[in-house]
């Protein structure tokens, strides 16, 4: 009896390719939840060169700045790591030319994501001490100078915590607490002008949230398509704030039934 080989060997080629292609690099990133931190908790100070009069007020709540992990683009990343985060429900796979452009590092990733962080607490800053000056005049804040407020934060890169260190600050520097007691996290950028953009990984961050016992998240209004219920299932016990702006962050902060993305269609 005669046997035919091309099957065999076609199969044995077949599981070769397959095989490779398990440890073979692909142009991807996982995204994976990061750490909520409370930036009322000695992130947000005086600085040492402030005017001994400037107050800071104790909080009855806390204000979570929440991050992502992102595979850096010198990472190793193979089919068996990707169909291992596609299984999760708290992981994402991109495409790589989303976040990184040809040819960067994890030097010049870190480098730059250093750069946004500081231009993100100096916008934050401006944000909280024009919204003071215009909402709470009580507060003196025209006399503070952004150089007198000191925001520490390490490990941490990127402009998405501009949200949640600007309210910080006004709650700070606000006699009443306008956080009432509540465990709210934001994610988000900041220009000088009070406005909120867009961030990426947001339901991500929800999670990392929910670990830390929000029951309040903040985000841009412009990220609300990114939490569709076609796309993202957001945790029970957990209220969405869709926000464009400072002011309409601390008018959520104060609302029984903030409005959240539903409400923009999403």
């Amino acid at each position: 009896m005669h046997h035919n080989r091309l099957p065999r060997l076609v199969t044995s080629l077949l599981t070769l390719f397959f095989g490779l292609s398990l440890f073979a690099p692909l142009p991807f990133v996982v995204i994976t939840p990061g750490h909520a931190q409370d930036v009322l908790s000695k992130v947000i100070t005086p600085a040492k060169s402030a005017p001994a009069n400037l107050k800071f007020y104790k909080s009855d709540g806390h204000i979570y700045l929440l991050s992502i992990l992102i595979t850096n683009p010198d990472a190793y990343v193979t089919g068996a790591e990707l169909i291992y985060s596609w299984a999760r429900s708290d992981y994402a796979v991109m495409p790589r030319s989303l976040f990184y452009k040809d040819g960067a590092s994890a030097k010049t990733e870190k480098a730059k994501a250093k750069t946004e962080m500081v231009d993100s607490q100096l916008s934050a800053k401006v944000a909280a001490l024009n919204y003071l000056q215009s909402n709470s005049p009580n507060t003196g804040a025209e006399l503070i100078k952004p150089s007198d407020i000191a925001v520490s934060l390490a490990k941490t890169g990127g402009p998405s915590g501009g949200l949640a260190f600007a309210l910080g600050i006004v709650e700070l520097l606000t006699p009443e607490n306008i956080l009432r007691g509540q465990s709210v996290a934001s994610t988000g950028t900041i220009d000088e002008g009070g406005n909120v953009g867009a961030i990426g990984g947001v339901a991500e961050k929800i999670l990392a949230a929910r670990k830390a016992g929000a029951t309040l998240i903040l985000v841009p209004a412009s990220n609300c398509k990114d939490l569709a219920p076609s796309v993202a299932t957001i945790p029970k016990g957990i209220k969405i704030a869709a926000v464009s702006t400072l002011k309409e962050a601390i008018t959520a902060l104060n609302s029984a039934a903030p409005r959240g993305c539903a409400n923009l269609g999403a």
